[in-house]
């Protein structure tokens, strides 16, 4: 039943209940121990006195010469004056019959025994009430018999018992104060989580845009809030970037279906009967159709390429081979290009790529070469170790992007010049497919250009450990 009811308090509820407990009980165990301590501490000094006592008793009739029992009798005023408040003092004969007995506040029957053989210490209950019981031989000339000290606790019980009232009173305070920072303590951990609670409903109300205010402390709550912050960053970005994908694909999607629809609209009102405009309209029909086409492709290369994995064990390729055979198909691709080769005579390190992944990249990157540049026919690959990874420059000599345009390249459906781009068929996917592809493998791409003087797309892949 208590389980059931700790499970059903609030997170608040819990921490307060759990710390105020925790912080009780270290006080409890506390306390017991030093009110035990203390008490054996007091018992001990105790026991010590009695038997300081006894030894005082042992050393004055030592000293006397040929003492008799009359002699021990006669000690009376001796032990008066050596007795202490509550402390009974008997010495009695070997048979147990009492020679002689002072007694300050300490009135109790002791019963006869016979000589001990050594100190003998008992604690007992007499009449309710606690003492601590000596017995000591005592051995002088001819005489034998017992030295008895009875001490009731009266001092004992009293401060023991003053103890046991001041630590159960602050044990009291302990708890109320124990409760009540355990209650503080809750708050100081509820309250971030309260405010992060209520960014979470502000957001799902009001949209993307709502963000907590991370406290100055730098403890783990405030990193989870910046976290939260910064996952809310992502989200944000990935649905702008997902709105401007949907929108981008409609509108190139759009225009050839438009153009499609057109066509087909003119020929069946009265253009088929037109041989040049039936001619016209077919051929339009036709290139959009390949326009969709490539555009359908590219739309599921990009979507291969973000749900690509990496394989666990990545067989490890010859980058220079790789390359020499992509580039010996561009040459038959496009015989009127120049395709130039620059790596260095020490054979490369391998590189942990797919094969496949690496030929779609090199297959990307010099298509768009090839597309941008009409005017110099000639494409420049270059290949170096650099650290851990090995690099691929392929330089062209084309149209060149703007410096302030490059941070855009990467972004889905991005073009530079959108109507040459449109009229060489180009969607804007492929850099972002060859970036998507790079990143899975932990490598880069970067790009540096200058415009009417061409671009580099440098690869940066890692090398096969």
């Amino acid at each position: 039943m208590k389980r059931l009811r700790l499970h059903r308090l609030s997170l608040k509820g819990k921490l307060t209940v759990l710390s105020a407990g925790a912080i009780f009980i270290t006080y409890f165990v506390f306390t017991f121990l030093q009110y035990h301590i203390v008490r054996q501490w007091l018992l001990n000094e105790e026991e010590k006195a009695m038997e300081q006592t006894v030894a005082e008793i042992e050393t004055y009739y030592a000293e006397k010469r040929n003492v008799s029992w009359e002699d021990i009798r006669r000690s009376r005023s001796f032990l008066e004056k050596l007795n202490e408040r509550y402390q009974l003092i008997r010495v009695t004969d070997r048979d147990g019959n009492t020679i002689v007995s002072v007694s300050n506040s300490a009135a109790v029957s002791l019963w006869p025994g016979g000589v001990p053989d050594k100190l003998k210490m008992d604690e007992h209950f007499i009449n309710n009430e606690q003492f601590l019981l000596l017995r000591q031989p005592l051995h002088v000339g001819n005489l034998s018999g017992t030295i008895e000290i009875a001490r009731r606790l009266t001092k004992f019980q009293q401060v023991t018992n003053t103890m046991f009232v001041i630590m159960t009173v602050i044990g009291l305070a302990a708890m109320a104060a124990s409760a009540l920072a355990g209650r503080l303590v809750a708050q100081s951990f509820i309250q971030p989580l309260k405010t992060l609670a209520k960014t979470m409903a502000d957001i799902k109300n009001n949209g993307l845009k709502q963000r907590i205010d991370v406290p100055s402390a730098r403890d783990e709550i405030a990193e989870l809030m910046q976290m939260f912050n910064s996952m809310m960053d992502e989200i944000e970005r990935s649905f702008a970037l997902q709105r401007q994908f949907v929108g981008d694909a409609s509108h190139e999607l759009r225009t050839p279906l438009a153009i499609l629809q057109g066509h087909l609209s003119l020929l069946q009102r009265w253009g088929k009967h037109n041989p040049e405009i039936l001619e016209e309209s077919l051929e339009a029909a036709v290139k959009e159709a390949e326009r969709l086409k490539r555009l359908v492709l590219e739309l599921l290369d990009l979507s291969r390429a973000e749900a690509m994995e990496v394989p666990k064990e990545v067989a490890p390729i010859d980058a220079a081979a790789v390359i020499g055979q992509i580039v010996k198909n561009f040459r038959v691709l496009h015989p009127d290009f120049q395709f130039i080769v620059d790596q260095p005579e020490k054979p490369l390190a391998r590189v942990a790529i797919a094969k496949h992944h690496f030929e779609q990249l090199l297959f990307i990157l010099l298509d768009n070469a090839v597309k941008y540049s009409q005017r110099v026919k000639k494409i420049a690959l270059s290949l170096r170790e650099e650290g851990s990874f090995v690099t691929v420059a392929i330089r062209d000599y084309g149209i060149g992007i703007p410096q302030e345009e490059l941070k855009n390249v990467f972004l889905r459906f991005y073009r530079v010049d959108k109507a040459r781009s449109r009229e060489q068929g180009g969607a804007g996917l492929g850099l972002s497919i060859a970036k998507e592809m790079i990143d899975k493998y932990g490598g880069q791409i970067t790009m540096e250009s200058e415009v009417g003087r061409g671009t580099t797309v440098k690869l940066a892949i890692p090398k096969a450990e």
